[in-house]
């Protein structure tokens, strides 16, 4: 029986006249801000010029939604093939996390070569945060009242709106808050990835190693909760994406102890 959750939230903070201010937008924004503080202050530490982190995080802020979106779209080609004026309602919600990662990697690959920065080094400056960006991040999706999980009856369930549950669930109305799930687990790796932090003889680019190897590890299993999503044989395609992250991850997590690449400041 649900009885810990009854709210059905609103998307919309505020109205100003014709300005709508979406909760969505704002938890967002918190987000890079909190995200944008802490690195700059890690930056400060490594010796990272504070410039580079302000064109990284406008970089990334871009690179991040398109990426997103497009991931998003991808995931749930089935309604948007069906709908394909929504695609770019990106205030309704809608950014795949792996999209993000995978768009943000590719940019800072860019940038660093481009100022002969250390991929790595800059990488790991930013991951620190990152756990703590998803985490508030994720409260987003509760207004939207996306990122729900298979029908519960658990008393932690949260009650979803028709308009938005999916098809064949509309008489379904309590789900699982998956949003909540990854929230509280991030928040578990940015305290390990904190703690890792500290240790001076960590090798440059393993921090950013273990990060994508503990949230695809996280991901991976979450997934088993997702509907809606769309699938490849026995998994869904992000599920198979942790797999290749974690893969990835772990063997250069490997090679990387054998071999110190060089740290260059600009």
């Amino acid at each position: 029986m649900n009885v810990l959750h009854t709210a059905h939230p609103d998307a919309i903070a505020l109205t100003l006249g014709s300005v709508v201010v979406y909760w969505y937008g704002v938890i967002m924004a918190v987000a890079v801000l909190v995200g944008f503080i802490i690195t700059l202050s890690i930056a400060r530490k490594k010796q990272v010029r504070e410039y580079h982190i302000y064109n990284l995080f406008f970089l990334l802020a871009f690179a991040g939604v398109i990426g997103g979106r497009i991931g998003h779209i991808i995931g749930e080609w089935q309604y948007y093939s069906a709908h394909p004026e929504t695609m770019v309602r990106i205030w309704d919600g809608g950014l795949a996390f792996h999209g993000v990662l995978f768009a943000c990697l590719i940019a800072t690959a860019v940038y660093a070569r481009m100022k002969r920065l250390s991929f790595w080094l800059i990488t790991d400056v930013i991951v620190v945060s990152l756990p703590l960006m998803q985490a508030i991040g994720r409260w987003g999706n509760y207004f939207n009242q996306e990122l729900y999980g298979t029908p519960t009856d658990a008393a932690w369930g949260i009650p979803i709106d028709m308009a938005h549950r999916l098809p064949g669930y509309f008489t379904v109305e309590y789900y699982h808050p998956l949003f909540l799930y990854e929230s509280l687990f991030m928040l578990v790796v940015f305290g390990i990835i904190g703690a890792l932090y500290r240790f001076r003889a960590l090798q440059t680019g393993s921090l950013t190693l273990i990060y994508i190897m503990l949230f695809s590890s996280i991901r991976f299993c979450l997934d088993f909760l997702r509907i809606g999503m769309f699938s490849a044989g026995p998994l869904l395609l992000t599920q198979w994406l942790c797999i290749a992250l974690l893969l990835g991850a772990g063997l250069l997590f490997a090679l990387r102890l054998r071999k110190r690449s060089p740290e260059i400041h600009s």
